[in-house]
């Protein structure tokens, strides 16, 4: 298992994973963590339907292209967008990408299914994040930024990002390194697609405050 690091300027960008030559292939990327009990925090994975041009990165236009739960209209009735099923799983409106659900049971995983195949036209980069928040967040999980203040990855030990293709067999596996420490966000990176197929950017980014935040980034 590689070791996913903080991005720091001037450093060599880390190699890129070679994914599928196939536009229409579908990946999952699971993200598993475990932490000490006494902590009792949970871990979110998020994903956008971006689009990057080369200049100013990768920009989403609309809400719908937001894959969070904290964009479902059952965690957030007054602004989410996605409908989750009866299961808890929710995707966003193309199909593109889907979302295994809300997990805060400790030492679970969450996963997200990319599918090439619906995607929109033009979009070409899926940015992944991480969230870590305390489990027992009730009601302050709908607002996001209050519960993820008062944990860091730092109180968990151990957080990995597995990709894998449509037949389940690994493509590429990270650790988050220790570095992430201070932050309550993280960009485990992009898959992309490109001149070179579907490609994976292990791009480590830490971010302090609500999911809100990192994507005034991205829009």
């Amino acid at each position: 298992m590689l070791t996913l690091s903080l991005d720091k300027p001037g450093a060599k960008p880390a190699p890129k994973l070679q994914l599928a030559l196939n536009k229409g292939a579908s990946f999952k990327v699971t993200v598993a963590w475990k932490c000490d009990a006494r902590h009792e925090d949970d871990v979110d994975i998020h994903a956008l339907e971006a689009r990057n041009d080369g200049g100013g990165g990768a920009k989403v236009t609309a809400l719908e292209q937001i894959l969070s739960t904290y964009n479902t209209t059952r965690m957030s009735p007054k602004t989410g967008v996605l409908v989750a099923a009866a299961d808890g799983s929710f995707a966003t409106p193309s199909g593109g990408l889907r979302h295994s659900g809300d997990i805060r049971v400790q030492g679970n995983t969450e996963a997200i299914v990319i599918d090439g195949s619906r995607l929109p036209a033009g979009i070409n980069e899926i940015p992944l994040f991480a969230t870590v928040h305390k489990a027992g967040h009730g009601q302050e999980h709908e607002g996001g930024a209050e519960s993820e203040e008062e944990a860091a990855f730092a109180d968990i030990e151990v957080c990995t990002v597995t990709i894998a293709d449509e037949s389940g067999r690994e493509l590429g596996a990270y650790q988050l390194a220790k570095e992430f420490g201070d932050f309550n966000v993280v960009q485990l990176g992009s898959v992309m697609h490109g001149d070179n197929g579907w490609e994976y950017a292990p791009v480590g980014r830490g971010f302090t405050g609500s999911i809100n935040d990192v994507l005034s980034h991205f829009s």
